[in-house]
Formats: C-alpha cells, sequence, structure tokens
C-alpha cells in the first residue's frame, strides 16, 4: 500500500515536470476515500514555488486520504483562464477548492457560486485578500507583511547599505529600488507594504534624515517626504506579469545611476532581473557592470540560489510552500470533520552565501 501511494506520487510529480495540465493524485488503491477530494489552483501552473506547494499537498492528501487535483493559468497575468479553472473545479463539487488569487475582484462571482454550492474555498500563499463572497474560510500562506518587513531590517543593519544611504542629498538622493511584479495580488502588496513601513521608519533615524525619506513611482504606496527628500524608495510595477515584461521593467530600473539598492520582491521578479543582467553575471561583485548595487531578492529558484552563492545577491527571503501546500489539504480535512479551520502563517527565513547550505534553509529551497 504504502509502495504503491509513493509510486503515485513520483508519477505525478514527474508527470508536473513535463506537462502544463491538470494532475491528479489518488491517495490509496483506486476509489479508496473517493468522496474526499480538492482542487490547488495557483496562480502559475509551471512556476517551480507552486511545484513545491503541490507536493506537499500530494503528502498530506496520501496522509489524510485526499484526491488531491492541482491546476493553474499558463501565467499569472492570465486572469480569465484562472477564473474559468476555479469555475470548472466548483461544477466538481470536491470536498474543498484552495485557490492563490491572480485577481481577488475578478474571483468574486465564481466563489459566491461554491458558497452557494456548499463547496468551502481555502486561500493558499496569496489566497483570496479581502475576500468579499464568504467562501474562503482559511489560509495558509506567510505572514507577508512580517516578511517584508524582515528584508528591510536585515538591509539596514548591513554598514555598506547605510553608508549608501547616508550618502543621499537634496540635489542627489540615494535610491531604493523596489520591483514588484504586480499591485493586485496579496502577497506582494502585503511585502512591499511590509518592506516599505519599516524601512522608512528605519531610514529617518539616519543622522540628517528624519522627514527626508519619500516612496515614489505608485500610488498605492506613494508617500511625500515632510522635507526634501535625500532619499527615495521607487517602486516599479511591470505592465503585466509575463518575464518578458518584468525583465524590460528591471532593465530600466538598471539604468537609474542614483539607484544602489534593489528589492526584487518575488521569484519572477528575481528571474527578471536575472535576465536584465546577463543572468546575473552584471551583478557578480568583482567585475560586474552592476557590482556596486546592493541586491536582495525573494524566493529561491535556480538563478536566485546561483546568484546567493556567488555573493551576487546581498541575501533572500525564502518562504515555505511545500508547508503552503500541505496545510490547505490538512485544513481541508479538518472541515471535512466538522472542524473550523485557522489561518496558519508558514513562516520565512533569511538565507544568504553563508547559511543558504544550512539543512533548516536547503530544505525550503527549490529549482
Amino acid at each position: 500500500m504504502k509502495k504503491k501511494a509513493l509510486a503515485m506520487v513520483l508519477t505525478a510529480v514527474m508527470a508536473m515536470s513535463m506537462t502544463g495540465g491538470t494532475i491528479t493524485y489518488a491517495s490509496g488503491d483506486s476509489g479508496e476515500n473517493a468522496e474526499k477530494s480538492i482542487v490547488l489552483i495557483s496562480k502559475s501552473y509551471q512556476n517551480q514555488f507552486y511545484q513545491a506547494a503541490f507536493k506537499g499537498a500530494q503528502a498530506a492528501g496520501e496522509e489524510f486520504g485526499f484526491t488531491v487535483t492541482t491546476n493553474g493559468p499558463d501565467s499569472e497575468s492570465n486572469i480569465s483562464q484562472q477564473v474559468d479553472q476555479v469555475a470548472a473545479a466548483v461544477n466538481q463539487k470536491p470536498t474543498a477548492i484552495a485557490v492563490a488569487a491572480c485577481d481577488p475582484i475578478a474571483l468574486q462571482d465564481v466563489l459566491t457560486k461554491a458558497k452557494e454550492n456548499g463547496i468551502p474555498v481555502i486561500g493558499f500563499d496569496s489566497g483570496v485578500p479581502d475576500d468579499q463572497s464568504g467562501a474562503v474560510l482559511a489560509t495558509a500562506a506567510t505572514d507577508n507583511e512580517k516578511a517584508g518587513a524582515m528584508i528591510a531590517e536585515k538591509l539596514f543593519e548591513d554598514e555598506e547599505f547605510q553608508t549608501k544611504m547616508l550618502a543621499g542629498t537634496e540635489d542627489k538622493p540615494a535610491v531604493i529600488g523596489i520591483l514588484a511584479q504586480d499591485s493586485t495580488s496579496g502577497s506582494i502588496v502585503l511585502r512591499v507594504n511590509g518592506f516599505v513601513a519599516e524601512m522608512v521608519e528605519r531610514l529617518q533615524t539616519l543622522e540628517g534624515m528624519e522627514g527626508a525619506v519619500e516612496v515614489s513611482g505608485q500610488t498605492i504606496w506613494n508617500q511625500e517626504s515632510e522635507n526634501p527628500a535625500k532619499i527615495t524608495l521607487e517602486i516599479t510595477v511591470p505592465p503585466s506579469t509575463t518575464q518578458a515584461d518584468i525583465q524590460t521593467a528591471a532593465s530600466t530600473m538598471l539604468n537609474n545611476e542614483d539607484m544602489s539598492v534593489l528589492f526584487a520582491a518575488n521569484q519572477g521578479a528575481v528571474d527578471g532581473l536575472l535576465g536584465a543582467t546577463a543572468d546575473g553575471n552584471d551583478l557578480d561583485k568583482e567585475n560586474g557592470k552592476y557590482k556596486d548595487l546592493i541586491v536582495v531578492g525573494f524566493d529561491a529558484g535556480k538563478g536566485q540560489k546561483e546568484a546567493i552563492k556567488k555573493g551576487s545577491f546581498f541575501g533572500s527571503a525564502t518562504q515555505d510552500p511545500y508547508t503552503m501546500g500541505y496545510e490547505a489539504v490538512r485544513m481541508a480535512n479538518d472541515i471535512y470533520e466538522g472542524k473550523t479551520p485557522e489561518d496558519v502563517d508558514t513562516g520565512v527565513k533569511f538565507y544568504n552565501s553563508e547559511n543558504i547550505d544550512d539543512e533548516d534553509i536547503a530544505i525550503l529551497l527549490y529549482d
């Protein structure tokens, strides 16, 4: 039984790595526990972050006796495709649906239909922030506001960072660039919220910087400084979440000679930045075109891990997508058993070239 279940897990994982469709994983023998089922719908099916979440869901499916079906749009900008996928999941009438919303507003009608049909919804990763349907009962996710603040704190503790900030003047403000792949996803918005709030507060403790820090670039985050700005947090959001648009946005940011720090707020933003810097070679601290730029990232992925190991990145924050997927299915099991699910903070850790191979960090990093 255990060998058969394990074989099914491996088959599903291999299939997911090769195809972009829907993968169904049924725990146990055919027909066993068939009434317990969950559909997980990510923001981007092929994204390695969500592939790791699917693996966690499959493990929980085996443990709790759930049939687990995974799906997601071709890209995070394909909002209509995700809406159709959630609608199709509602029609399947599973025990529960778990979703990471590309656009929470766009999903409201179909989530209302889920509630009307008695199908509970669980959020994972970015979840469905500000849900008005009442269908979403709980979410398994990183506390993204706390995570963004942690990144700001780590940067501020660095002596080189403070030196660059103190060099800012009214005529030539120091610039911290923030590359956010969108301004609608709950995880991205909260992450930037946390980073901006913590960074603005800390920067104003530097000598001569009180009231001289502004935030610009995007209306939802803009903040005017009380005094003429000496430091600017400049936020860039590309026109879409395609890698081409993110890479173009990163290239534009790199043309700003006053930018001395860059925060890429998720794996998509990091990948776009790496694409704009010859796979990160231009960030090399010895000979790179942007060798003096302090870069901090988020999430993982092969390119980002290589940049961390080389020291091209100051560091990054890693979430725990595996646990997100696992907890989504565990919550579904709670619902099945008549329990009330509660939100779960799946945590975040900071990693750099010094600790990337530590056991507690390495287990959270995916390719």
